[in-house]
């Protein structure tokens, strides 16, 4: 879970390392965040409680950012100031682009 500057930030910034064979960056914070943990937590700080639909896999899509990390340091906000910040934004109205986050997707295509 990052913030979407850090994401933007690394992508530009790596432009540099493009070459053939490809330089690959996962580019994640270093914390393992479910997806439910990341509602429930997002839910309590809106004093919701998250509604959960379908089943969880036995298995979880995980990446290993520390080459990123290395690189281009520690990614800010922490996870627990993304889920803050992002409460803040749907409690004070903030505008939402309505598009699916496709959590569900399990390919690694979004």
């Amino acid at each position: 879970m990052v913030w979407q500057d850090y994401a933007n930030e690394v992508t530009l910034r790596s432009l540099r390392l493009a070459g053939v064979p490809p330089y690959v960056l996962n580019v994640t914070g270093p914390e393992l965040i479910s997806v439910r943990q990341a509602a429930e937590a997002l839910g309590a700080a809106l004093g919701r409680e998250p509604e959960f639909t379908g089943e969880e896999s036995p298995t979880a899509l995980l990446s290993n950012a520390a080459r990123c990390h290395r690189r281009f340091g520690y990614p800010e906000p922490t996870p627990a100031e993304l889920i803050e910040h992002t409460a803040r934004w749907v409690a004070d109205s903030g505008p939402l682009l309505g598009e699916p986050t496709k959590f569900e997707r399990r390919d690694g295509r979004f």
